[in-house]
């Protein structure tokens, strides 16, 4: 059972470099799949827990995604990076936007207020590319009614 540092490659061509507790991943370590993503940062039990840094294969630039995990999701605070430019910063539960965060779109629009499951939820304001503002109440991505 493997308790230090180490590296494993699996046989679907992913690998493992970084510390290990009880035969599992934990502590640093890097992470590459063998499709080219990739993820470094802490891990507990064999699982993303903790700070990291997740890239997905491809050109430059590529979809990425800085911040906390828990249990292999996003959790926490973090920032999500798109190819296209746009970007979410703000806070996750078990992967998906929720609570307080701020939307950049690539065109310059952005979002800044609430989320649930991934989408704008509650109290918030768009403000759109050409300068239309729109502050609220938000349900499901749809503006619903002014504060």
């Amino acid at each position: 059972m493997r308790h230090q540092q180490g590296t494993d490659v699996f046989s679907c061509g992913d690998l493992y470099i970084g510390e290990y507790k009880w035969g599992r991943a934990d502590g640093f370590g890097e992470y590459k799949w063998a499709n080219g993503n990739s993820y470094a940062g802490q891990f507990k039990n064999g699982q993303k827990n903790g700070q990291g840094f997740w890239r997905k294969s491809g050109n430059e630039p590529s979809n990425t995604y800085q911040g906390s995990y828990k249990n292999d999701m996003k959790q926490g605070f973090g920032e999500f990076s798109w190819s296209t430019g746009s970007k979410y910063s703000g806070n996750y539960f078990e992967d998906q936007k929720r609570g307080f965060g701020k939307m950049y779109w690539a065109d310059g629009s952005f979002y800044s207020g609430f989320w649930n499951n991934g989408v704008q939820s509650g109290i918030g304001l768009m403000v759109f590319n050409d300068g239309l503002m729109k502050a609220g109440f938000f349900r499901e991505n749809i503006y619903i009614s002014p504060l």
